[in-house]
This record gives C-alpha cells, structure tokens and sequence, in this order.
C-alpha cells in the first residue's frame, strides 16, 4: 500500500504499467493509446485516468455499501431463525461501524472532492474497504462453527452474491476489490469444508466461484478501463477542437477587426485630404480677403507675393513691388540698430513681432503692428519669411488720447493725481542717481467754497480753468503743474539746487492770484495758501512728500492763509498725536472712559436753579482729563460724533430718570448736538425712543446746536428743529453772535432760545462796543419771542450786568462748576432739602 505506483486507489504493479502509462498486462484495450505523448503528458493522462477511477468507484459505492450493510442484516435475521440469539454482537457492530465509516467518507467525497488530491481519494475509498474485508474474513471463523449446516449453505450463498457483487461494483479499484472478493470466499469456503454431506462440494464451488470472481473482476475493470481512457482521448479531442474552433473564431474577428479598421483608416484618409483641400481653398482665400497685409519674401529680402490687403494698407499694387526689397516700405522713423536687431531675433528664433512705423506709396507715415515668421524646409534650412501687418495708426491716436485722458485733468487739462504719482516716482528715481533735489508745493484757494455755493459751480469751474491758464505762465518747462481735485493744485520743481529756489517759485505762484480773475460774467480776487516738502529732507517716499507738503498747507492756513509754509517736522508730531487721539477716543467708548458733567442754570433776576446743560467729559485715567475743544473736533473729522452724540442723548435721558427715581423731580437738561446729529441722523426719532425707554417727557430736553450748523442750511435744519419743537423738545441756538446769522432766517427759524457766546459775556464788563452787542443780542431776542441764556458767567459784576439787561438765565462758574450726576444728588441729600426748594447757591 505504500508503492509509489499507486494512485486514487488504482493500483498498477510495475509489470503491469508500460512507458504510456497504461495497463499493458491487466489492461491489453489499451492498446498504447499513451505512447504518442510526451512523459509530462503521458503521466498527467494517467493521473486523469486514476483520478476518473476513483471518482466511478464512489459512484458505485453509493449502491455497494448499502448492499453491505443490507447482507449483514440479512444474516443476523437467518441466523435469528435458526438459533433464536443474535449474530455475533462484536462483528454486527464492527460492521455497522465500517458501514457508517464508509458512508461519512462518501459525504465527505461529494463535498470536498476539488480540494482532495488523487491519492487522498484513493485511500478514503481503499482502507475502508480492507477494514470491510476483514469483517466479513471474520465471520466464517466466528459463525460456521456453532451453525448448522442449513445456515452455513445460506450464509455461504449470500457471501457469495457479495463477492459476484463486489466484481462488477469494485472494478473501479485493483487489489483491495480482490481482497473484498478473497476474504468473503476463502475462509467461508474453508469453514464449510467440515459440513456433513456436501461441505466438500460446496467447497470446490466457493474456490471455483472466487477464481470466476477475480476473472470477472479484472475483465469488469479491463473494460472499465478502455472506457475511461476512450471518454478522456474524446474529451481531449473535444477540447482541442473547441480551443482551434476559439483560434479559428478570434482569428476570424481579428481579420474582421482589421477589414474594419482597414476601411476605417481609408475613409479617414479620404476625410483628411478632403478636408486638406478645404483648408487650402479656405486659407488662399482668408490671404486673400483678410484685413491684414501679407508679404512673402525670399531669404534675400526681395518680395515674392502680396495680397489685397497688402495693397490696400501700402497703396502699393503687387506687380509694383514684387522682386523688390522690402526696403522700400522702411520710414526715417528708425535706425539701422532697429533693423540689426529685428534680423538678429528673427534668425535666432525664427519669429519676430513688434510695431514700427512704415511708409506707404504716397509718402505718409502709419504705425504697423507686423510680425514675421521663419519658413524653413525638411532639412531645417530657411527658404522664405512671411510678413504679417495691420495699420494701426488710428489705434495709436486712441491710445496717446485715452491715456492724455487717463492722466489729465478734463476741465483743466492739467495733469491729474495718476500723472502726479508718475512724475513723483520718476523725479525720486532721477534725483537719487543725480544726487539732486526736488520740491513739492501743494496749494489750494482760500474761501473757494463760498464761490461754488454763492455763485454756482459752474462759476467755479471757469475760476479753475483761469487759473490753471495763468499758473502755467509762472512755470518753468521742466515744472509738472497738477490738479489733484477741488481747488487743490500741485507743482513739482526739478532740478531745485537750494530750497530758496522754492521759495522764489511760491512768490510767483501767490502773485499770479494778485491780480483779480476777469470771468464772462463776474470779476473776483481769489488769494492762495502753498504748502512745500523737499525731497530728500522732507522724505523720499511719494506719499511721505505729499502728506508732508499737505500738512504744511495747513500751517500756512493757520497762520492767515495767502501765504507758504515749509513743512517741518514738529507737523508730523502733530499728526501723530492727533492720529493716538483718534485711536485712543474710539477705545475709550469701549472702556466706558467718557461721561457726563452737569453744569446748573439759575434764573437772572433771583439765582433760581432751573435745570441743567450736560458737557461731555474724557478721563483718560493716569493723563487726565482731556479738554473737550481737543477731542471734540477730532470725533467729528473721524466720524465719531455721530455715535457720541447718540450716548450722550441716552446718558441724559437715563440720569432724567435717575434723580427722579431717587426723589428730586424732574430736571430738565440741554444737550449739545453737532450737525451731524441733526442733518445725517434722525435725531427726532432717537429723541423719541430713548424718552420711551426711560419713561421720560421730551419737555424734559433741550437741544443746542450751533449758530454755524444752523445758518449753514437753514432750509435743511429747519424742518428737523421744527420737528423737535412739535414733540415738545427745547430748541436753543449756541454760541449766537460769533457766526454770520441772517435776520430773515433768524426769524423763521423754529428756535426757542439764543445763547449769548461766553466771548461777549467776559468783555461786557470792559468794552462797551461788546457791551452793546450783548444788549443787542437780548433784545433781539425778546422782540422775536425767544429766550436768551449768557453763559460763561464767572462773577457777580458780569451777573448783576446781564440782570440789568432783562437775560432770562445764566450759567457759569460763578453759579456752579460742571459736576457728575451722583455728586449733584449727594449735594441734595446732604442738603436735605425739597428739589423744588433748593437753590443753586446752596448747591
């Protein structure tokens, strides 16, 4: 059981297997079917066979093993009927065993036969079928003995129908089918010998039936044999025709595959020179009708073809240039320096492009956009150059008009801010490699808005133009005058050795404005304040040198304006803290740095308190307070006051609240409103929803605006102070004597009372022409039916004054100092005293 020449349970002895694999002695219908083939396979035949084998002794397996198991029941019954006992336990169920063994191994068979090798097979199949041989071996010796001889013939006869059984059903496998066969005849044979009667002629029979037995078992298996070798030589036939048939197949949809393409590349080459030909037609006729010329030279330079176009943009017609060079379009526009390098570029990359000026037939001069190309052969060497060009003069005319535009000034045609910062960067980089110095003086008109609102701006805009006229008279040519916007003008002077020089050229320019500015319908004087920066000590960057000369604008205003100022640096420190002032304001709206002081108003005649005006007070902690005439204008230039003002209208309103809530009544409070409070936002309704939050009446406020905001516009602020006034707010007109108010709009002007400006109060006492003005002002006030308030009253002399003078109230350090609300309500409390009865000299 260990020979190598074993396989799936087919054993095949030595003498028995020839060189093809076959059964030469066991099998002769094989016939040397194997021969032809090569070892490798020969032996895979032969493991197909062996393999094919096995698989039909499982399949007749299915049917022998249960005979078995049928056959050993069947004698335990006939041997019940003779002695009434049970057959040999041990055996009974060692056969059982084998039974249920052989059956587990045909389950396993069908379920895992791909992943089984041919020899696993062989032995499932082959070491159960020994262990059944041994069984039935032992039945004869366990049995016959003690049986009669009735049972022995009948025992014998089914042994025998196993072992003729075992013949045709074993085929499949070699020696453990004739062992099968041997243990079921010999020992029954042998045992039955000693049966009276016929025990020797059943004998003879059992031997001579074993003999017919293994005879039939190998012709079974012969034939059993041809038949699997004959089915795997048809499989194989069968599967070498279906792999040619799949040759034949592929190779036929290959030779199709290749027609197709075949077809597919002729009709694609049909395409390509169809459409070959379109194009060419299509480009001869796009040289043809295109609106660029085209010129065709030799590598000479002579011309060798042009178009229409051609024609049309040269004047030139073709049979009058070609053979000709193309020298003869050339203009005295450039140099022979443009030409080298034109040819230097078109030989080393074989294509140039640019614009150059030409000439046509009747000598005018046209800007050309051209470029050329290299035509070369298959070897690479040049055999033509193509020419192609567009006139685009009128293109060019556009272009020097747009960018005249884009850097001039339309109403004056001076130069604008885009030319300025032009120059600036071209005389900075022109000084720093001369080592030289130039200067930049930034002027505007004094008063130049009054022309626009008194005359209309049209009137300005001749002004300007005049002016931008004259100015440039006082240039030299290598001066930049520009006009930035507004009435603001700039003038750059180069090649300045010292900055007197700059001084001379801003007396030219202040003198140009002596002499008045005849228009067509108006003659005015108009004077001029110039501010000057000098590159380098002034800076050397364009917007440092433009701030620098700004700021020095303003100290030429600040110091009476139609005169100059050099900028120095202590301006810029200026700005500077103006600048940390501006930040340090918005941070202290976030940090709550801004609050309230209360200054008391008292009746004239009597002193009596009647209420309160809120100044707005800036602690900035370890600085101090800030004077309110310091940040005030900075939070209107940086639009602060819009949101200041809308604090300080919320903060009086909740200390109105406040001291009522605590038991001192109602007090009223004035509050001071820019213009941008009054014109931009909408002061009525803010008034209206802070009274409602605070559950207050609007009678309890007064609003005091300036007597510039109001005359400014009266037609724009009088419907908004009418609207306060209808909501029962006070209207009070400040500092009333330092502006320029009209009568007429005085009078209608919805206003309740005039506050005389702390300026006339303080020279009352001294001057009687000021004495007289405040006079006037409390009369005026009175015949139009308003209130008049003095403030600024700081001693009894000026008080008992304004008291002769019939003032309704005054207000002043002489009364009471500016204090926080909760100090004011300490002062009442300690007093202890009814609101309505305590008195601001108690306070």
């Amino acid at each position: 059981m260990g020979d190598p020449n074993r396989i799936d349970g087919v054993a095949v002895a030595r003498d028995e297997v020839g060189d093809d694999g076959c059964a030469t002695r066991s099998s002769p219908a094989c016939g040397g079917r194997f021969s032809a083939l090569a070892p490798e396979s020969s032996a895979a035949a032969v493991e197909q066979l062996h393999s094919a084998l096995i698989d039909e002794a499982f399949r007749q397996g299915r049917a022998g093993i249960p005979m078995t198991a049928i056959s050993m029941l069947g004698m335990a019954g006939i041997h019940w009927l003779h002695t009434h006992a049970l057959i040999e336990p041990l055996w009974l169920v060692a056969g059982l065993a084998v039974f249920a063994l052989r059956m587990l191994l045909l389950l396993v068979h069908e379920s895992y036969r791909e992943g089984l090798s041919t020899r696993t097979r062989a032995r499932m199949f082959e070491w159960p079928l020994v262990l059944n041989s041994l069984v039935w071996a032992a039945l004869p010796i366990l049995v016959f003995p003690s049986a009669e001889p009735v049972e022995r013939l009948a025992l014998i006869a089914i042994i025998a129908g196993l072992a003729g059984g075992g013949a045709a059903v074993l085929a499949p496998v070699l020696w453990s089918a004739r062992l099968y066969i041997l243990c079921l005849m010999v020992p029954a044979s042998i045992m039955i010998l000693d049966t009276p009667g016929s025990g020797p002629v059943v004998f003879v029979l059992g031997i001579g039936f074993t003999a017919l037995s293994l005879f039939s078992h190998a012709r079974t298996r012969d034939v059993l044999v041809m038949a699997q070798q004959r089915l795997i030589e048809n499989q194989a036939l069968l599967g070498e025709m279906r792999e040619q048939r799949s040759v034949v197949d592929r190779l036929n949809q290959e030779l199709l595959s290749a027609q197709q393409r075949l077809l597919e590349h002729s009709l694609e080459l049909e395409a390509e020179v169809e459409e070959r030909t379109a194009r060419m037609r299509l480009a001869f006729s796009v040289i043809q009708n295109t609106a660029e010329g085209i010129m065709v030279m030799g590598v000479d330079g002579d011309i060798l073809e042009v178009n229409p176009a051609f024609t049309r943009i040269t004047g030139y017609a073709s049979d009058e240039v070609i053979g000709r060079s193309f020298k003869l379009l050339r203009s005295d526009r450039h140099g022979e320096d443009f030409f080298d390098q034109l040819w230097q570029r078109l030989r080393s990359t074989g294509r140039w492009d640019g614009e150059m000026w030409s000439r046509r037939k009747d000598g005018e001069v046209f800007l050309e956009r051209r470029a050329i190309d290299v035509v070369c052969d298959a070897e690479g060497q040049t055999t033509h150059y193509v020419s192609v060009f567009s006139d685009v003069t009128q293109d060019y005319h556009k272009d020097q008009q747009l960018l005249h535009q884009a850097l001039h000034d339309p109403l004056t045609g001076l130069g604008n801010r885009k030319l300025l910062r032009d120059r600036l960067e071209h005389g900075i980089a022109r000084s720093q490699r001369h080592g030289s110095r130039f200067g930049v003086l930034i002027f505007d008109l004094d008063q130049f808005k009054a022309v626009n609102d008194s005359l209309g701006h049209h009137v300005g805009d001749q002004l300007l133009c005049e002016i931008a006229e004259r100015l440039k008279f006082r240039l030299r040519a290598s001066d930049t005058l520009v006009r930035l916007g507004g009435d603001e003008f700039v003038v750059l002077m180069a090649d300045l050795h010292q900055p007197a020089d700059a001084v001379v050229l801003a007396h030219e320019l202040l003198d140009a404005f002596t002499h008045p500015f005849e228009l067509p319908n108006n003659r005015m004087h108009v004077r001029s304040s110039l501010g000057i920066a000098i590159y380098p000590d002034d800076g050397t960057d364009p917007d440092v040198l433009m701030k620098n000369a700004d700021m020095a604008l303003y100290a030429a205003k600040a110091a009476g304006r139609n005169t100059y100022h050099f900028f120095q640096p202590i301006f810029a420190d200026q700005a500077s803290q103006r600048l940390e002032l501006e930040l340090a304001l918005r941070e202290a709206m976030e940090r709550q740095e801004l609050s309230l002081y209360y200054q008391p108003k008292v009746t004239a005649s009597d002193h009596a308190f009647l209420g309160f005006e809120a100044l707005l007070r800036w602690n900035r902690g370890e600085q101090g307070f800030v004077p309110p005439d310091r940040f005030v204008p900075v939070a209107e230039d940086c639009g602060l006051i819009g949101q200041i003002g809308g604090w300080v209208l919320a903060e009086a309103c909740a200390q109105i609240a406040r001291w009522h809530r605590a038991g001192h009544g109602w007090r009223k409070i004035a509050i001071n409103v820019s213009v941008r409070q009054l014109v931009h936002d909408d002061l009525a309704g803010m008034i209206r929803i802070e009274c409602e939050r605070q559950g207050i009446s609007p009678t309890l406020l007064e609003v005091e605006v300036t007597e510039s905001c109001v005359m400014a516009n009266p037609g724009q602020t009088s419907p908004i102070l009418a609207a306060l006034r209808a909501m029962g707010v006070t209207v009070a007109i400040d500092d009333f004597g330092t502006g320029h108010s009209s009568l007429s709009y005085l009078r209608r002007l919805p206003v309740d009372v005039i506050k005389i400006d702390r300026s006339f109060v303080h020279e009352a006492v001294e001057d009687a022409g000021a004495e007289a003005i405040v006079k006037t002002i409390v009369n005026l006030s009175k015949t139009l039916g308003m209130g008049v308030v003095a403030e600024g009253v700081e001693t009894l002399e000026q008080a008992e004054m304004l008291a002769r003078m019939e003032c309704d109230v005054l207000q002043g350090y002489c009364f009471a100092r500016p204090m926080p609300g909760d100090e004011i309500e300490r002062l009442w409390r300690e007093n202890d005293a009814t609101p309505s009865a305590l008195g601001v000299a108690e306070i």
